[in-house]
């Protein structure tokens, strides 16, 4: 199997790969570099198979494998054995899933969410929640998408608190004074106009006639 390197030596892409994994299983939702997020993808998809072949109760040897690709055992490892492999036992795969982000700024870097399916964190609520982050710092207005996505999100009072919060959190994270001055100006939005209706004559009227 090919592997990314990462820019890493093989010991410290170990670490770093375990970091990832532990940080998915704990928050089942993170955001980090697009590669590091597909290689986190493999490693995550692979343990949690492992999890759920060992059982609710491994022994001793295949609980210390699982132990091997993660840190903060006596948090991850329960939670492994049991919710997670509980949720995903009728599946073949497929726990996760990678959605890219716009380029992290500074460096340009491709970024993506990873996250497990059906966890707590939607990721469209994630997505619509940076767009509208971004939207409110550079002081423009909502696209018609845009308003449509965030009248699905917020059904309740609840879903509209967890959006707020979460809009709050990505301005934080990537919207400050000084990420806004290297970010490019938005797009005016224009409506896409549509084709005036063109009637052609229909060919069988002139054989006809």
């Amino acid at each position: 199997m090919v592997h990314r390197h990462l820019n890493r030596t093989v010991k410290h892409r170990a670490s770093l790969l375990r970091n990832l994994v532990t940080n998915v299983l704990e928050h089942e939702s993170i955001i980090t570099t697009h590669a590091k997020a597909k290689e986190a993808q493999t490693a995550v998809e692979r343990l949690i198979t492992k999890a759920i072949k060992a059982g609710p109760t491994p022994n001793n040897e295949k609980k210390q494998r699982l132990m091997n690709d993660i840190y903060k055992p006596q948090v991850i490892l329960p939670k492994l054995l049991g919710e997670i492999s509980t949720r995903y036992k009728s599946f073949t795969g497929g726990y996760t899933r990678v959605l890219k982000l716009e380029n992290r700024v500074g460096d340009n870097a491709p970024q993506s969410i990873l996250e497990l399916v059906g966890g707590p964190r939607d990721m469209r609520m994630a997505l619509t929640a940076r767009i509208v982050a971004r939207l409110e710092c550079q002081g423009a207005d909502l696209d018609p998408r845009t308003k449509l996505n965030v009248e699905k999100i917020c059904r309740d009072d609840e879903s509209t608190r967890r959006f707020k919060e979460e809009v709050e959190f990505m301005k934080n994270e990537f919207y400050t004074d000084e990420k806004l001055e290297s970010l490019p100006p938005l797009p005016k939005y224009e409506p896409k106009k549509k084709a005036p209706l063109e009637l052609r004559p229909n060919p069988l009227n002139k054989k006809q006639a």
